[in-house]
């Protein structure tokens, strides 16, 4: 197995609004930051004020909304920390034994379940597509578990 190799947006994305110069069109219009949301979440609220406002008062350059996941083994991926960096990890990606992990309160370690719902400055959005498109990797949701990377997860508390 290739082992985890989803991240969060997809290369694709960073490349198209660097090239469509999109990214140069919202500076010069002053659009300071985007909400972002996947296409099979039908729930997102556009725009969704408290998540918007929460990264705006943080200063985020990014934001991901979670929702606690339902149960260990419930079929979404994860936003966690893996091998220094904070990426999104497929239901598909992590074995059984670390999904079932808890922390001392009895909490699920994985439970930040992502429901693809983002947001980003476009200052953040350049700097990525100017130093860091290339460098993702495409997200891919395999249907087979894998274990690689299991020892290497922390998850974001």
């Amino acid at each position: 197995s290739s082992g985890i190799n989803a991240e969060w947006p997809l290369r694709p994305g960073y490349r198209a609004l660097g090239q469509s110069k999109i990214i140069d069109d919202m500076l010069k219009k002053n659009i300071r930051s985007v909400h972002v949301y996947c296409v099979d979440n039908i729930l997102v609220k556009i725009p969704d004020p408290l998540f918007i406002g929460c990264c705006l008062e943080r200063e985020s350059d990014c934001g991901a909304k979670v929702v606690s996941k339902a149960h260990p083994t419930e079929a979404v991926g994860v936003i966690c920390i893996c091998n220094g960096k904070v990426k999104v990890v497929e239901y598909s990606e992590i074995s059984t034994e670390t999904a079932h992990l808890t922390g001392d309160n009895g909490k699920l370690l994985f439970s930040q379940g992502n429901i693809c719902n983002h947001y980003f400055t476009t200052s953040f959005l350049r700097k990525v597509i100017e130093n860091h498109a290339d460098d993702l990797a495409f997200h891919i949701a395999k249907k087979e578990k894998s274990t690689d990377c299991d020892s290497a997860l922390i998850p974001l508390l």
